[in-house]
């Protein structure tokens, strides 16, 4: 896995938010002068991973922040995902795992599935520096805590101003 202290990898994925389609490019967000928290799963529905996804729609009002959630799967499976499980970020498709092998987080196997993520966050500052970095290869028990408690304090560090945890859903 990539460590804090890294230049995060560039990418440019089809992403899906409100049942519109578009790309989402990591350059355009950080040269705007905006962090971005990559989260990342292996596929939709996944039920350990679904509270955080929820949980960090709150952050997306935010005009120096971007939040983008990434997995495997395709754009017709994030929009299912997103519109059974009230899921208000963009949910990004990278379906061959190329984006999640640049960040050194690719599961061989899981559970029959080869070449998907794993579960994982990064908080990107507007440098390109990856400022956190957490991942888990086991992503169907819950973490001791939610792996936004750890990017809100980072994003905090890099966005000069306290970024409240939002709650996350049991």
């Amino acid at each position: 896995m990539i460590e804090d202290g890294a230049t995060a990898p560039d990418f440019s994925l089809p992403g899906i938010v409100n049942g519109q389609p578009e790309y989402y490019n990591l350059m355009d967000s950080l040269r705007d002068g905006r962090a971005a928290l990559l989260l990342w799963y292996p596929v939709d529905f996944v039920p350990t991973i679904t509270p955080d996804l929820v949980a960090a729609g709150e952050w997306l009002d935010r005009d120096d922040l971007v939040v983008w959630a990434i997995s495997s799967d395709s754009l017709f499976a994030h929009e299912e995902y997103a519109e059974t499980r009230d899921i208000e970020i963009p949910l990004l498709s990278d379906l061959h795992a190329t984006i999640a092998d640049a960040y050194d987080i690719v599961h061989e196997d899981f559970r029959g599935h080869a070449g998907v993520p794993k579960r994982a966050a990064f908080v990107v500052d507007p440098d390109w520096t990856i400022q956190y970095a957490w991942n888990s290869d086991d992503l169907l028990t819950e973490p001791a805590e939610s792996t936004l408690v750890g990017a809100a304090d980072a994003l905090s560090a890099v966005l000069e101003a306290p970024i409240e945890l939002p709650a996350v859903p049991e």
